[in-house]
């Protein structure tokens, strides 16, 4: 998982635009293993005069936890990182970012086209 907010000085769809069309299809070639599925919630906040703390919150996933691990690896080489961090600062602050390895349980209701294979 990974939280961050977008440049003040940008529009929501020129952040959303720019992380969805560019970044992620950036960093997808930096990485030799990268992510199965990149799926992005973008904050639809009340008042967008007075957005919280976070504008989007990435779901990462991987085919299994080495592959993770491994592409944490790849992240952590200083010519990755570099990279990362300046196409960031084009649509978001770098500081804000949070990431988060997490384990998921899923309780299924109903089967959605959207979410199903």
């Amino acid at each position: 998982m990974l939280l961050a907010k977008k440049r003040p000085d940008i529009s929501f769809e020129a952040f959303r635009d720019y992380y969805s069309n560019h970044h992620v299809h950036l960093m997808n070639r930096l990485l030799a293993h990268g992510a199965a599925v990149h799926r992005r919630n973008f904050v639809q906040h009340p008042d967008p005069a007075h957005p919280g703390d976070y504008d989007v919150i990435s779901e990462v996933f991987y085919e299994d936890r080495a592959t993770a691990e491994a592409t944490m690896r790849e992240m952590a080489d200083p010519e990755v990182h570099r990279q990362r961090i300046e196409d960031e600062r084009k649509f978001l602050i770098p500081e804000s970012v949070r990431v988060f390895m997490v384990e998921t349980d899923t309780s299924l209701f109903r089967p959605l086209k959207e979410l199903t294979p």
